[in-house]
């Protein structure tokens, strides 16, 4: 049972730190839904929908506090090769969370639906989004979007 609930606690952590900018928020992420654990037995969707409404909250406080800062593009930016982490967290938190279950945690649509408390199709849209809008953070303008003409 023990080491059961030590895996459950890595990758409620993993999942964390993929919603946020730094470990010591993940963390505290993490306690805060395990205390908020019933005491019968670990509910790791439960724990998981409690994790990204306290993530909600947070981006949510951090919104109304400062306000966001505008990086211009640059030649030398553009240029560079893309860093996938960076280009992540610069994603807006729902399409880290959706991008998230199903890259990091290996979720299938149904189940991260589930967690979210979405329809499996309104999962799937989100997804679709979260998927391009990654996609534009990668390759910038070079990224190509396909459209259907009639």
């Amino acid at each position: 049972m023990g080491q059961q609930v030590e895996m459950i606690v890595q990758r409620l952590r993993r999942f964390a730190r993929a919603l946020c900018r730094d470990s010591e928020t993940a963390d505290a992420l993490v306690l805060e839904a395990l205390s908020s654990h019933d005491g019968k037995r670990l509910d790791y969707h439960r724990l998981l929908t409690v994790i990204i409404a306290r993530r909600r909250d947070l981006e949510e406080r951090e919104a109304s506090v400062k306000p966001q800062r505008l990086v211009p593009k640059t030649a030398s930016a553009a240029a560079a090769p893309p860093d996938i982490l960076r280009a992540f967290e610069r994603l807006g938190l729902p399409d880290r969370e959706v991008l998230a279950l199903i890259s990091v945690e290996g979720m299938p649509y149904e189940e991260a639906a589930s967690v979210l408390a979405l329809r499996e199709e309104t999962f799937i849209a989100r997804l679709t989004r979260a998927r391009a809008a990654f996609a534009r953070q990668v390759d910038g303008e070079r990224h190509v979007v396909l459209r259907i003409v009639k």
